[in-house]
């Protein structure tokens, strides 16, 4: 059985809650070793603002590269049929050949930055004619920043959101767009077939 994905606790743990939310959006709750969660809060809720506050400056881009890393291992490992890839800069794009457009056919999950304000992690989990479904973990009741991003009913283990092209496309940091390329990152997180598995 699957769990409904999560919002956010705070202002600032968009980025540990997709990475749990993209574990949840893949695997049956009683397949997620909880040392998985555990691991996530520990690690990756990890800038300091400007006063010295550890967590209230978000996550950083090393967090997020080190949990895909971390998560191959778990693989390797043979704790979880996981893998995963990092992307940056140009590699996060939506054109012919984007390899998140590959991987949520597929099936997969993709962690990815965009802008709402300020930088934001949302879950990537499928694709629509109009655009991207996503899971945004920041409760916003009724409101949203963006009056052409769709509000999404009833899908509490997949997505809340509907992104249209044209917004997730601009290349300014305007609501939920992916912004200039070098600021771009995503992580590709998918299940891996057992019979691939192997220990090291």
């Amino acid at each position: 059985m699957r769990s409904p994905l999560r919002y956010q606790v705070t202002p600032y743990d968009c980025g540990p809650t997709t990475m749990i939310n993209a574990i949840m959006f893949l695997f049956e709750r009683e397949e997620i070793p909880p040392d998985v969660v555990r691991h996530i809060g520990q690690c990756t809720l990890d800038s300091y603002d400007t006063t010295g506050h550890c967590g209230k400056y978000g996550t950083s881009g090393a967090a997020v590269r080190y949990f895909g890393t971390w998560l191959n291992e778990l693989r390797f490992a043979g704790l979880l049929p996981v893998r995963s890839s990092y992307l940056e800069k140009e590699e996060v794009h939506f054109e012919e050949g984007s390899q998140i457009l590959r991987h949520l056919k597929e099936g997969g999950a993709c962690v990815l930055h965009v802008f709402v304000e300020t930088g934001h992690y949302i879950l990537l989990t499928g694709l629509s004619e109009e655009g991207l479904l996503a899971f945004d973990p920041y409760y916003r009741g009724d409101q949203l920043y963006s009056e052409k991003v769709r509000r999404i009913e009833g899908h509490p283990f997949s997505h809340n959101l509907m992104i249209p092209w044209e917004t997730i496309l601009d290349e300014k940091n305007h609501e939920y767009s992916l912004g200039a390329a070098d600021t771009r990152e995503a992580i590709l997180i998918g299940r891996e077939s057992v019979e691939t598995l192997y220990v090291i």
